[in-house]
Protein backbone atom coordinates (compact mmCIF):
# COMPACT_ATOMS: atom_id res chain seq x y z
CA UNK A 1 0.00 0.00 0.00
CA UNK A 2 1.25 3.38 -0.88
CA UNK A 3 2.11 6.35 1.41
CA UNK A 4 -0.91 8.85 1.17
CA UNK A 5 0.20 12.34 0.24
CA UNK A 6 -0.83 13.97 3.38
CA UNK A 7 1.75 11.82 4.95
CA UNK A 8 4.79 12.70 2.31
CA UNK A 9 3.69 15.92 2.80
CA UNK A 10 4.10 16.20 6.63
CA UNK A 11 7.17 14.20 6.69
CA UNK A 12 8.63 17.14 4.27
CA UNK A 13 7.45 19.83 5.70
CA UNK A 14 8.59 18.55 9.41
CA UNK A 15 11.59 16.97 8.53
CA UNK A 16 14.39 19.60 10.70
CA UNK A 17 11.92 20.03 13.38
CA UNK A 18 11.41 16.32 13.77
CA UNK A 19 15.12 15.77 13.49
CA UNK A 20 16.11 19.07 16.15
CA UNK A 21 13.26 16.98 18.51
CA UNK A 22 15.12 13.52 18.11
CA UNK A 23 18.81 15.23 18.46
CA UNK A 24 18.67 17.58 21.52
CA UNK A 25 15.79 15.29 23.79
CA UNK A 26 18.49 12.45 24.91
CA UNK A 27 16.00 10.16 25.44
CA UNK A 28 18.16 6.85 26.02
CA UNK A 29 20.06 9.02 28.47
CA UNK A 30 17.52 10.07 30.12
CA UNK A 31 15.69 6.83 30.51
CA UNK A 32 18.96 5.71 32.27
CA UNK A 33 18.84 7.79 35.26
CA UNK A 34 16.13 7.98 37.75
CA UNK A 35 16.07 11.47 38.10
CA UNK A 36 16.26 12.50 34.75
CA UNK A 37 13.57 9.76 33.68
CA UNK A 38 10.95 11.49 35.91
CA UNK A 39 11.63 14.60 34.67
CA UNK A 40 11.33 13.25 30.88
CA UNK A 41 8.05 11.74 31.92
CA UNK A 42 6.66 14.84 33.92
CA UNK A 43 7.56 16.59 30.88
CA UNK A 44 5.82 14.26 28.32
CA UNK A 45 2.86 14.19 30.74
CA UNK A 46 3.03 18.22 30.48
CA UNK A 47 3.09 18.00 26.58
CA UNK A 48 0.06 15.33 26.43
CA UNK A 49 -2.31 17.73 29.20
CA UNK A 50 -1.69 20.65 27.31
CA UNK A 51 -1.95 19.54 23.80
CA UNK A 52 -5.18 17.26 24.53
CA UNK A 53 -7.50 20.08 25.76
CA UNK A 54 -6.64 22.10 22.92
CA UNK A 55 -7.37 19.96 19.84
CA UNK A 56 -10.24 18.27 21.57
CA UNK A 57 -12.48 20.79 20.24
CA UNK A 58 -11.68 20.11 16.98
CA UNK A 59 -10.69 16.34 16.88
CA UNK A 60 -13.18 15.19 19.81
CA UNK A 61 -16.09 13.99 17.59
CA UNK A 62 -13.99 13.43 14.64
CA UNK A 63 -15.26 10.35 13.04
CA UNK A 64 -13.01 7.14 13.19
CA UNK A 65 -10.69 9.09 14.96
CA UNK A 66 -11.62 7.52 18.55
CA UNK A 67 -9.91 10.45 20.24
CA UNK A 68 -10.97 9.80 23.73
CA UNK A 69 -9.12 6.36 23.27
CA UNK A 70 -5.84 8.12 21.95
CA UNK A 71 -5.75 10.57 24.53
CA UNK A 72 -2.62 9.69 26.92
CA UNK A 73 -1.99 12.68 29.64
CA UNK A 74 -3.83 10.52 32.05
CA UNK A 75 -1.86 7.07 31.41
CA UNK A 76 1.47 9.32 31.60
CA UNK A 77 0.11 10.57 35.15
CA UNK A 78 0.36 7.23 36.12
CA UNK A 79 3.56 6.69 35.45
CA UNK A 80 4.78 9.95 36.83
CA UNK A 81 3.58 8.86 39.80
CA UNK A 82 4.94 5.32 39.83
CA UNK A 83 8.34 7.30 39.64
CA UNK A 84 7.27 9.63 42.46
CA UNK A 85 6.97 12.78 40.27
CA UNK A 86 4.63 14.99 40.35
CA UNK A 87 2.51 17.13 36.90
CA UNK A 88 3.98 20.04 35.38
CA UNK A 89 1.62 22.42 34.33
CA UNK A 90 1.52 24.21 31.03
CA UNK A 91 -0.26 26.59 28.88
CA UNK A 92 -2.07 24.69 26.31
CA UNK A 93 -1.23 25.68 22.75
CA UNK A 94 -3.90 27.99 20.64
CA UNK A 95 -5.12 25.72 17.68
CA UNK A 96 -7.58 27.53 15.09
CA UNK A 97 -8.68 24.56 13.27
CA UNK A 98 -9.09 21.13 12.71
CA UNK A 99 -6.33 21.11 10.24
CA UNK A 100 -4.06 22.46 12.55
CA UNK A 101 -5.95 20.14 15.00
CA UNK A 102 -4.11 17.15 12.66
CA UNK A 103 -0.96 18.11 11.98
CA UNK A 104 -0.52 18.63 15.80
CA UNK A 105 -2.15 15.53 16.68
CA UNK A 106 -0.15 13.40 13.80
CA UNK A 107 2.59 15.04 15.93
CA UNK A 108 1.61 13.04 19.09
CA UNK A 109 0.22 9.58 17.56
CA UNK A 110 3.65 9.40 15.83
CA UNK A 111 5.34 9.31 18.84
CA UNK A 112 3.22 5.95 19.52
CA UNK A 113 5.34 4.79 16.66
CA UNK A 114 8.75 5.94 18.31
CA UNK A 115 7.60 4.73 21.47
CA UNK A 116 7.26 1.69 20.31
CA UNK A 117 11.17 1.11 18.98
CA UNK A 118 12.61 2.81 22.32
CA UNK A 119 10.32 0.50 24.37
CA UNK A 120 11.78 -2.79 22.45
CA UNK A 121 15.16 -1.42 22.54
CA UNK A 122 15.63 -0.96 26.48
CA UNK A 123 13.23 -4.26 26.68
CA UNK A 124 16.43 -5.71 24.34
CA UNK A 125 18.89 -4.52 26.75
CA UNK A 126 17.16 -5.67 30.10
CA UNK A 127 16.70 -1.68 30.93
CA UNK A 128 14.13 -1.42 33.79
CA UNK A 129 10.99 -0.27 32.08
CA UNK A 130 9.14 1.16 35.40
CA UNK A 131 6.90 4.38 34.41
CA UNK A 132 7.42 4.05 30.88
CA UNK A 133 4.09 2.01 29.97
CA UNK A 134 3.25 6.00 27.65
CA UNK A 135 5.73 4.75 25.67
CA UNK A 136 3.95 1.74 24.31
CA UNK A 137 0.08 2.69 24.84
CA UNK A 138 -1.52 0.50 21.99
CA UNK A 139 0.85 -2.39 22.58
CA UNK A 140 0.86 -5.09 19.59
CA UNK A 141 -2.21 -2.64 18.25
CA UNK A 142 0.04 0.44 17.28
CA UNK A 143 0.34 -0.41 13.92
CA UNK A 144 -3.72 -0.31 13.94
CA UNK A 145 -3.90 2.38 15.64
CA UNK A 146 -1.49 4.81 13.50
CA UNK A 147 -2.92 3.06 9.90
CA UNK A 148 -6.71 4.24 11.79
CA UNK A 149 -5.46 7.50 12.23
CA UNK A 150 -3.88 7.74 8.72
CA UNK A 151 -6.65 6.69 7.32
CA UNK A 152 -8.78 9.63 9.26
CA UNK A 153 -6.30 11.98 7.89
CA UNK A 154 -5.79 10.75 4.42
CA UNK A 155 -10.09 11.47 4.51
CA UNK A 156 -9.63 14.92 5.58
CA UNK A 157 -6.87 15.86 3.08
CA UNK A 158 -8.98 14.46 0.18
CA UNK A 159 -12.54 16.11 1.57
CA UNK A 160 -10.35 19.33 2.44
CA UNK A 161 -7.12 19.38 -0.01
CA UNK A 162 -7.05 23.42 0.55
CA UNK A 163 -6.52 23.04 3.78
CA UNK A 164 -3.20 21.28 3.55
CA UNK A 165 -1.02 24.04 4.59
CA UNK A 166 -3.07 24.12 7.99
CA UNK A 167 -2.13 20.42 8.52
CA UNK A 168 1.31 21.12 7.82
CA UNK A 169 1.79 24.37 9.60
CA UNK A 170 0.38 22.62 12.49
CA UNK A 171 2.54 19.54 12.25
CA UNK A 172 5.40 22.06 12.68
CA UNK A 173 3.88 24.21 15.13
CA UNK A 174 3.70 20.63 16.84
CA UNK A 175 6.90 19.30 16.76
CA UNK A 176 8.23 23.01 17.95
CA UNK A 177 5.68 22.75 20.93
CA UNK A 178 6.90 19.53 21.51
CA UNK A 179 10.69 20.29 21.82
CA UNK A 180 9.96 23.50 23.89
CA UNK A 181 8.19 21.49 26.31
CA UNK A 182 10.46 17.84 26.28
CA UNK A 183 14.12 19.96 25.37
CA UNK A 184 13.77 23.53 27.33
CA UNK A 185 13.96 24.35 30.68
Amino acid sequence: MSQPQIIAALREATGEAHKALETDIDLFGRVADPERRRDLVARFHRLHASVEPAVEPWLGDMPGLEFGRRRRAEGIARDLAELGGQPLTATPPTVRSAAEALGRWYVLEGSSLGGRVIHRTLLGQGKDLAGLRFLHPYGADTGDWWRRFVEVLDAADRREPEARPDVLAGGVAGFRYAHEVLCGD
